[in-house]
């Protein structure tokens, strides 16, 4: 390096001394002779060597960078071949390769971790079901695989699986929810009107003990309650508070019910809450809208939103009848305002409008009319049901001006203005509407309907007037012809049609009638009502009664209880599908009865009755119909009756039942159907007298009432202190989990299966806990790797889990 630096300047030296020795030269050529000449090649020479030089020194120093670079990219390539089998085989990222018959070719150590397996030629069916069916339907999803929640992505062209572990975020987001606010107002169903005959000192009695009982229920979750009024106390829970007392069932509904019945008194507790991530006083509005729902459902329930869900609990007793001459007269004078306030007023009903629903709008057109208002009926002959048809057959020939009441939904829709009141009657949901259409074109709207609300029902009404108690809607429109200041003119033959709609609706008289309904006869009797021509107008074809009796011989009886009737592959009116309902309730020992038949070529529908034994709308509602406590229905479809019968089946399996009060009595033993040892039970007074006669119960007078009372205080005092000690043991349990390790065989099979008794020793064995195989609700052995919940019941109130992985035996 040295020489060549030192050759470099002897030339960059003779470079310079040539040129000078030639620019000399050049001025003396005489005295220089042959010194010019060398001079240029010493020139020549000296400049291509420092040329050549400088050339090949910038091509040596372009190969010494592309040289560095190599060395750098070699050094870059295998850090990024060393970070790519770290990736594979330590980062917190599972990676299974499988080949066409699922089989696993390949996976990283990650992966291996996550199913405490080898995994390699291994079936992945076997490694875990549920991962084997999700990867045929879904590209992602989530599992829970050996207590860890897992996001899996799969890659289908390439057979590649990947996991991720989610279970912290998902642990922060079940901790956010449960942390969720939940307001809620529980109010005392007719408080004040049952406590107004008490004097002060029982009344005050009475109070106390109701806030004992909500005190004590509150106390029991750990639940803020605040009194506002005598009648309504708000509740202040999170979201996981609030599924505490959904799995309870809301049993203080059933304790203050129980209560005030052991005390005669007609009071029960309605409940709304609701939980969301909203600002409170929006939760608080929606709160108290879930309560005057369960209020206009009845009341004696729970209604609960959370998230947009809505959902109901309780709903076991017949609605108490809470109307006075006072709300109905309230109720009456708003109707008149909203109608005074009116240019005109359409009355219109659901499709298919059946007798109570003509009658209804009959009674109220005869309102407006007094009122001095124009008024029509919104009619179609086309969707009316065939009661409903003969009446409109005779209206044409015998009462032709009554033709003037109607008015067609087309031409409606031309008559409806701004202005305009549509008064809708005995229906308040969109989809049962005569016609949609006019009720969307509708800017004031009115109801009144008996049936129960959901959260489907119209919401954008200026009037409503809704009582789940009354038996038709004809008696809440009847009622208020005493309170209207004109005279109400109705001829003789519309007061039939209205008492007609009272007796389909009441099934004559059977079902849902109270003194009120009995009140509303007499008015429609004053006004010449006749029930001869109401039991004509209601009287079968010879060929209708062959067929309910065809259907009849055909009646299933389920559970000894319920009655189901098919009514054949033709196409059934709804009226007759529903007079086989009323005639299957008349069977002895019928709790229930249900007739299906088809009401169109792609419809099918269920009508359902029951008198006080059972709540046929909430098992209607939970397959998308509703109605009334003993008189329902639903319909379906695109389906066929077979699957609607079987919905019907599951459903009746897990509904609950109720009574209405006759005879009061205490169980001394217990009684298949009615209930347990030490219950207060109300039954009809030939079965209770014959319970006490059999000495399977005793009357319930105050002294025996009062021993059973004291049993029952050191029963529920030992029975807390069982229960507080088995949910703390759930909690125990529910978090531990235990591991059994299995010898596994080619593809992932196991050798043998994992009985209940290995799980129970296994448990011990790791946790020192030890359980009752009897008790777990598992009744298989386990045959393949994989998590299982297996549910023991260490309580009648507390089921547990036990979380078993089943892992490969290394």
């Amino acid at each position: 390096m040295k020489n060549s630096f030192k050759l470099r300047k002897l030339f960059i030296f003779l470079l310079f001394a040539s040129l000078a020795v030639i620019v000399y030269c050049a001025f003396n050529r005489e005295s220089c002779g042959y010194f010019f000449h060398a001079g240029i090649f010493v020139f020549g020479a000296s400049l291509t060597y420092l040329l050549v030089f400088f050339a090949q020194n910038k091509t040596i120093k372009k190969l010494d960078w592309m040289e560095n670079r190599l060395k750098q990219w070699n050094s870059i390539s295998y850090r990024v071949k060393r970070a790519g089998e770290n990736s594979f085989n330590e980062m917190p990222l599972g990676i299974i390769v499988f080949n066409d018959d699922k089989v696993i070719e390949w996976a990283n150590n990650y992966a291996k971790k996550i199913f405490l397996s080898p995994l390699v030629d291994r079936k992945i069916e076997l490694i875990s079901q549920e991962l084997y069916a999700n990867m045929k339907r879904f590209t992602e999803f989530e599992i829970t695989l050996y207590g860890k929640i897992f996001g899996v992505s799969v890659l289908t062209e390439d057979n590649i699986l990947y996991f991720v572990d989610h279970t912290d975020i998902k642990m922060l987001e079940q901790k956010y929810r449960a942390r969720t606010l939940a307001l809620g107002i529980i109010n005392l169903d007719n408080l004040s009107p049952a406590l107004a005959v008490l004097d002060a000192q029982e009344k005050a009695r009475q109070m106390s003990n109701i806030i004992g009982l909500l005190s004590h229920w509150v106390e029991k979750y750990d639940i803020y309650l605040r009194g506002y009024s005598e009648e309504q106390y708000l509740l202040i829970m999170d979201n996981r508070q609030l599924h505490q007392i959904i799995e309870d069932k809301f049993k203080i509904l059933e304790e203050i019910k129980s209560y005030f019945l052991k005390e005669d008194l007609r009071i029960t507790a309605s409940i709304g809450i609701a939980s969301a991530d909203i600002v409170s006083q929006k939760l608080f509005e929606i709160a108290y809208a879930q309560l005057e729902l369960a209020l206009n459902r009845g009341g004696d329930q729970a209604v609960v939103y959370q998230d947009g869900v809505i959902s109901y609990y309780g709903a076991r007793t017949t609605t108490i009848e809470n109307r006075s001459p006072v709300h109905v007269r309230v109720k009456t004078e708003q109707f008149v305002d909203i109608v005074n306030e009116a240019a005109r007023v359409l009355i219109m009903t659901h499709d298919n409008s059946d007798a109570d629903a003509f009658g209804s709008s009959l009674a109220v057109y005869k309102i407006v009319l007094a009122l001095n208002k124009p008024v029509k009926i919104v009619f179609d002959p086309e969707k009316i049901d065939p009661t409903i048809k003969n009446v409109y057959e005779e209206i044409k020939t015998e009462h032709v001006n009554v033709l003037d009441y109607f008015i067609h939904p087309k031409d409606a829709m031309f008559w409806m203005t701004g202005e305009t009141l549509l008064v809708i009657t005995d229906v308040q949901y969109e989809n049962l509407l005569l016609d949609e259409k006019l009720y969307k074109q509708a800017k004031k709207l009115a109801i009144i309907d008996h049936h129960r609300r959901n959260n489907f029902a119209i919401t954008n009404y200026d009037y409503l007037y809704t009582q789940t108690s009354a038996s038709s809607t004809v008696e809440l429109v009847v009622e208020m012809l005493e309170f209207v200041d004109a005279e109400v003119e109705i001829s003789n033959i519309e007061a039939t049609w209205m008492l007609m709609g009272v007796i389909v609706d009441t099934n004559n008289l059977m079902y849902r009638v109270s003194y009120r309904t009995f009140n509303t006869l007499a008015i429609l009797q004053k006004f010449g009502a006749e029930m001869p021509k109401v039991q004509r107008y209601l009287r079968e074809n010879l060929q209708e009664y062959v067929e309910r009796v065809a259907a009849l011989n055909k009646l299933e009886i389920i559970d000894g209880k319920y009655g189901i009737a098919i009514a054949g592959d033709n196409i059934y009116p709804r009226s007759g599908i529903a007079k086989i309902a009323d005639t299957i309730i008349s069977v002895n020992n019928i709790k229930a009865a249900f007739c299906i038949g088809k009401i169109d070529e792609n419809e099918i529908a269920i009508s359902a009755r029951s008198l006080d034994e059972m709540n046929v709308q909430v098992i209607m509602e939970q397959l998308g119909g509703g109605g009334h406590y003993n008189n329902a229905a639903a319909q379906f479809k695109n389906t066929t009756i077979e699957l609607v019968k079987e919905a019907l089946i599951e459903k009746l399996k897990r509904i609950d039942e109720g009574g209405q009060q006759t005879m009061k009595i205490i169980l001394t033993k217990d009684v298949k159907g009615k209930g347990k040892e030490g219950d207060i039970i109300d039954i009809p007074a030939g079965h209770a007298n014959f319970l006490i006669r059999s000495e399977q119960a005793i009357m319930a007078t105050v002294d025996n009432i009062k021993q059973l009372e004291k049993r029952n205080a050191q029963e529920k005092e030992e029975q807390e202190r069982l229960l507080a000690e088995m949910k703390a043991l759930k909690v125990i349990i529910d978090k531990t989990p235990v591991t059994v390790a299995v010898r596994v065989g080619k593809e992932g099979k196991l050798f043998g299966s994992v009985s209940g008794k290995h799980i129970i020793d296994e448990y011990k064995l790791q946790n020192g806990i030890s359980l009752d195989k009897r008790k777990m609700i598992y009744d298989k052995d386990i045959d393949q790797l994989g998590t299982f919940k297996i549910p023991i019941q260490l309580h009648k109130e507390v089921t547990a889990e036990i979380t078993l992985y089943v892992v490969e035996k290394k």
